[in-house]
């Protein structure tokens, strides 16, 4: 169904990089040798350190988007979270997705569009098998 997820987050001066890309590891059910980790280093407002990483993976895709909508259902019940899945899906049938940072690192599986890890899980193309 998806050949590959792409997972983006903002790493702030006073959080924890270890803590959140273990916690990130952990629900994706990961090793972080099995992932491509890109690091991004910048500078925010107040010229703040922030560090963006960026992970790709491209195989058992499907395996991180069924953990995540089995728990969406739980979150919000099963018309919600397909109601959801339906208005976060573009025309290319890629699906958009934010979780709360914070609530992830505690284990807990939550939607939020602020501080979030934004998830973008795409489609086989057409050429691709």
């Amino acid at each position: 169904m998806f050949s590959s997820v792409e997972i983006s987050i903002l790493i702030h001066a006073t959080e924890s990089e270890n803590k959140i890309l273990k916690s990130l590891l952990e629900f994706i059910d990961r090793s972080i040798d099995t992932v491509k980790i890109k690091r991004i280093k910048t500078d925010g407002h107040w010229k703040n350190p922030i560090i963006r990483l960026i992970i790709s993976i491209n195989y058992e895709v499907d395996k991180i988007y069924n953990k995540l909508y089995e728990q969406l259902i739980e979150i919000c019940g099963e018309d919600d979270a397909n109601e959801y899945i339906k208005a976060n899906t573009d025309r290319k049938e890629y699906l958009f997705t934010r979780l709360d940072k914070q609530k992830l690192c505690n284990g807990i599986i939550m939607l939020s569009d602020r501080d979030s890890v934004r998830m973008v899980f795409k489609k086989l193309g057409k050429f691709e098998s």
